[in-house]
């Protein structure tokens, strides 16, 4: 009776250490967050000058008093000797302030609208130059959300991590600081969204917005450079599993919209009418498979309606064995196995139904074990 006693004392002891251990260590990360806080908004500036002098800079600098590292140019707008063209520079500025901008901000709607319409008009023209203008401008822009939005996935509620301080958490916020510290222009890039309206809010808009730049992209040709990083977003596929229904459903479509383009033998422009000769790549194919279809399994059929209607389904399925069928045996199995294991997993769901394909590739291993 003694020894029981004293080994819960123990026990007791030893929870209590661990707990103020706990407590010491999640104070000190806290700590330490704060200070890279505050070197990214001192010590980067005036370091990003010192290693990358710029001499209108400093010329400015003698003639207003300012500190030399001080900009008071919109963030992240090109200078004009940095390449490109005045039309390429435009264009790429104004998408990023598409992303900037909240949705609930009245200027978004203008913005939004002045970017489609120099999509369009570049279009229009017939111009190969111009079509390459909106290609470039339109890559890019969709690299910078879909970043983005992984960020702003990584700190909804539905991204898996505790609310509770835990350390998962904490360590994902010193990486997160430590990227921003580095880069603090990538801070401002987020501007007015994310500060003003939430993450969660921001999450939408900007899964909305790559939804948008990956349709302008089929239309300017650029489909397979859509399919290729929406394919290598694998981090955001795994966060897109337990995140929002409204937001899954604009995954859902997302990945959709691109699996017809990855299914086709050519990849056309849409408007632009540039007939591609080139494949879809067979690795951006089983990019997209491998990251994407769990979601299609496990994602909410919708809020209100569903995501999909009952022929953009149906056309899914179909655009899902298309692909499959085109990958190598080894490819094929492992493509399906992930599917029945995420299709499984999930009761509540009969959607993607791969058993046919399934059956097809089982019964030629069949054959071809007996031959």
């Amino acid at each position: 009776s003694s020894s029981s006693s004293s080994t819960a004392a123990v026990e007791k002891s030893r929870s209590h250490l661990l707990h103020l251990l706990r407590g010491l260590f999640l104070l000190a990360l806290h700590a330490l967050l704060f200070l890279l806080r505050l070197a990214s908004l001192s010590v980067s500036p005036a370091l990003s000058w010192a290693f990358y002098p710029n001499p209108a800079r400093a010329a400015a600098a003698a003639a207003t008093g300012l500190p030399p590292h001080h900009d008071t140019r919109p963030n992240r707008l090109p200078a004009p000797d940095e390449g490109g063209t005045y039309a390429a520079r435009a264009l790429s500025h104004v998408l990023a302030v598409v992303t900037r901008i909240p949705v609930s901000s009245r200027k978004y709607e203008l913005v939004r609208g002045l970017a489609d319409g120099l999509l369009d008009e570049n279009l229009s023209c017939g111009s190969p130059a111009l079509a390459a203008v909106n290609r470039a401008a339109l890559t890019s822009a969709f690299s910078r959300t879909l970043r983005r939005l992984q960020g702003a996935a990584l700190r909804g509620p539905g991204s898996g991590k505790k609310a509770d301080g835990s350390v998962e958490r904490i360590l994902g916020g010193i990486r997160s600081r430590l990227r921003r510290w580095a880069d603090p222009a990538e801070e401002e890039e987020g501007g007015l969204g994310e500060a003003a309206f939430g993450w969660e809010a921001a999450a939408e808009k900007l899964a909305v917005e790559a939804l948008w730049l990956a349709e302008k992209m089929a239309e300017s040709g650029a489909a397979e450079a859509a399919v290729a990083q929406w394919g290598a977003a694998s981090g955001l596929a795994q966060l897109a599993l337990s995140a929002e229904p409204r937001l899954q459903g604009t995954f859902v479509r997302i990945s959709g919209f691109l699996f017809k383009h990855a299914s086709s033998k050519e990849l056309e422009g849409g408007k632009a009418k540039e007939q591609s000769t080139i494949p879809a790549n067979p690795c951006h194919q089983l990019e997209m498979l491998t990251s994407w279809l769990p979601l299609l399994c496990r994602a909410s059929n919708g809020i209100d309606t569903p995501v999909l209607s009952r022929f953009e389904r149906a056309e899914t399925v179909a655009v899902l064995e298309e692909i499959i069928e085109k990958l190598s045996w080894d490819q094929q199995e492992e493509v399906l196995s992930l599917w029945l294991h995420h299709y499984t997993a999930c009761p509540d769901s009969d959607w993607p139904n791969l058993q046919p394909c399934y059956t097809r590739w089982y019964a030629i291993s069949r054959k071809l074990l007996v031959k």
